[in-house]
C-alpha cells in the first residue's frame, strides 16, 4: 500500500472516494471521505441497458472532481473499481476507454462474485459474528456472501436492485411484477441453514435509520 492510497467505487446509484494514508505496517486512517449521487445507471434498464448521455456526464465530471481532490492531498496511487451498472451496460466498455484516454483514470470492472466476496470480507474483519449471510443491495444488484465459522463457502450476485426494479416495476406500479421476479432470483440462491444476516449499502442503512428512529 503506497503512503496514500485514493480508492474509488463506482456503482449504480452513488459514486464513493476514500483517501487513506499509511501510518504504520499494519495502520492506516482516513484523510477523506466523498460521496456524490451520480445515478450513473438511470434511464439504463428501461432502454435496454444502456448508459444514458446525461448520467454518463455527471460520472465523468464527479471522476475528474474526484481526480482532484486526490490530487491535492498527494495520492501516490488510486484504485477505481466499477461493479453493476458498467458491467451490465452494452457501453459500459466505452465509457471505460474514455475515461482512461482523457483523464488517465483505469477503471476495473469487477464481477459479482468477487463483489459478493468483498462484501463477505468487509463483514468479517467488522463484525464479531463466525457465520452468516452478507447481503449488500445495491442500485443494480444484490450480492450474498455465505459465511460459516470464519469461511466464505459461497458467493452470489443476483440482477436485483433498488435503481433497476424502480425502472422497470415500481415506475409503473407494477408491485405484483417486481414481487415475481425477485421472488424468482431469490429461488437460484443456494439452500442454508445459516440464520444471521448482515446489511450492507444504501437500502440497509436507510431501515436502520428508520428502525433505531423508531425505537
Amino acid at each position: 500500500m503506497a503512503k496514500i492510497t485514493t480508492i474509488i467505487d463506482i456503482g449504480s446509484n452513488s459514486m464513493r472516494m476514500v483517501v487513506f494514508k499509511k501510518s504504520s505496517r499494519f495502520a492506516f486512517h482516513l484523510l477523506n471521505e466523498t460521496k456524490s449521487k451520480v445515478k450513473i445507471s438511470q434511464g439504463s434498464y428501461e432502454n435496454n441497458g444502456i448508459l444514458q448521455d446525461i448520467p454518463l456526464q455527471r460520472a465523468f465530471d464527479t471522476l475528474k472532481s474526484f481526480l482532484q481532490i486526490a490530487k491535492n492531498l498527494k495520492s501516490r496511487k488510486i484504485l477505481c473499481v466499477a461493479t453493476s451498472a458498467l458491467r451490465d451496460a452494452p457501453n459500459g466498455k466505452d465509457f471505460v476507454k474514455k475515461v482512461s484516454k482523457e483523464i488517465g483514470l483505469n477503471i476495473k470492472i469487477i464481477e459479482g462474485q468477487k463483489e459478493a466476496y468483498f462484501g463477505a470480507i468487509s463483514s468479517l474483519n467488522m463484525l464479531c459474528n463466525k457465520s452468516f449471510i452478507s447481503v449488500d443491495i445495491g442500485g443494480g444488484s444484490t450480492e450474498f456472501g455465505f459465511v460459516e465459522d470464519k469461511k466464505i463457502l459461497q458467493t452470489v450476485s443476483l440482477k436485483i436492485g433498488t435503481v433497476r426494479m424502480q425502472e422497470l416495476y415500481f415506475k409503473n406500479n407494477d408491485i405484483e411484477g417486481a414481487k415475481e421476479y425477485i421472488i424468482k432470483q431469490l429461488d437460484t440462491l443456494p439452500k442454508t441453514s445459516l440464520q444471521s444476516i448482515v446489511g450492507l449499502g444504501g437500502s440497509a442503512r436507510a431501515l436502520s435509520r428508520i428502525i433505531l428512529a423508531k425505537d
